[in-house]
């Protein structure tokens, strides 16, 4: 599809919806915004940095929340019949339909588009950047573990598990230290280690970044890709190779135990009951367990709570 010539961000004067307006949220945190053609009943769109972030979304006309994921041109009742018993419905979401659809220990969420004509293998957020679906398949069964990490299982989680994830860490020794769970493909992860970069700059923090591929049914395959490739830089290197796009180097020659380790970090996370990136998991000095899910909204009470 061609692009046009110049980026079009909806705002309030087209639309009305001020701080409810999805798209222009994108445009607000940085990114610039090309509208494409229109499919299925939904805006779509382009948002991209000079990073070489790019998402691809697909939203509503109140543009009241984005999907970003993969358009499967096949009438969604269609895939809901022959998922069968595989997949369970979702209450809908601003009046869009989807369901959880598992096989074994993966899964993908589909959502309808308007005309029903099409669906989207996506993720939902809305206009603040919050993530819809997690909220969605939170309490079915199946879709993450029941273990949860508590005051009264933190401790042993803490020295069994985390200290055995694979993964780079940035910052000085000294400096109170959170486990990051990130996918290297997510727009999530990479805006929060933005966020936080200047206080591991200045010793405040330290991270142990740990690679997992949660998203690849959403990007073709490009999650366990980069996470290999991640997890085959040398432990100092890791975090930066991942932070400074080097990733490529890898890709096509991962070392042979990158794969297991990929598989220990998911074991981990699933039983931390890990459900998206990025996700910071951190104990305190009395040895309760501290937890994090998505981006540090306050950068400075989330330091804090860290060095507690």
């Amino acid at each position: 599809m061609e692009s046009p010539s110049e980026p079009r961000l909806p705002g309030p004067s087209q639309h009305d919806h001020g701080d409810t307006d999805a798209i222009a949220h994108l445009g607000a945190r940085g990114a610039t915004v090309e509208m494409q053609p229109n499919l299925h009943g939904f805006e779509t769109g382009i948002a991209h940095t000079g990073e070489g972030e790019i998402l691809v979304f697909f939203a509503p006309t109140d543009h009241k929340l984005i999907l970003s994921g993969t358009l499967i041109p096949v009438p969604y009742d269609t895939l809901r019949h022959y998922a069968g018993g595989r997949a369970r419905d979702l209450v809908p979401s601003h009046g869009i339909r989807g369901m959880f659809v598992q096989a074994g220990n993966r899964f993908q969420v589909v959502y309808a588009t308007p005309d029903g004509q099409a669906a989207v293998a996506a993720r939902m957020w809305d206009a603040t950047g919050k993530d819809l679906t997690k909220a969605q398949i939170r309490d079915i069964p199946g879709a993450v573990p029941a273990v949860t990490v508590s005051a009264s299982s933190s401790h042993a989680n803490t020295r069994s598990g985390l200290a055995d994830l694979s993964g780079g860490s940035l910052g000085v020794p000294s400096a109170p230290e959170a486990v990051m769970f990130i996918d290297p493909q997510c727009i999530y992860s990479i805006r929060a280690m933005r966020a936080l970069q200047p206080a591991i700059s200045a010793g405040r923090i330290r991270l142990k970044v740990v690679p997992l591929s949660l998203l690849d049914y959403e990007d073709h395959g490009a999650s366990t890709i980069n996470a290999k490739s991640m997890l085959s830089f040398p432990e100092g290197e890791m975090a930066e190779a991942w932070i400074s796009g080097r990733l490529g180097e890898k890709a096509d020659n991962p070392s042979p135990d990158s794969p297991q380790k990929l598989a220990h970090n998911s074991e981990i996370a699933r039983q931390l009951a890990l459900a998206g990136t990025p996700t910071f998991i951190w104990t305190r000095r009395n040895g309760e367990t501290g937890r994090l899910d998505g981006v540090p909204r306050d950068v400075e009470a989330f330091v804090s709570s860290v060095a507690q």
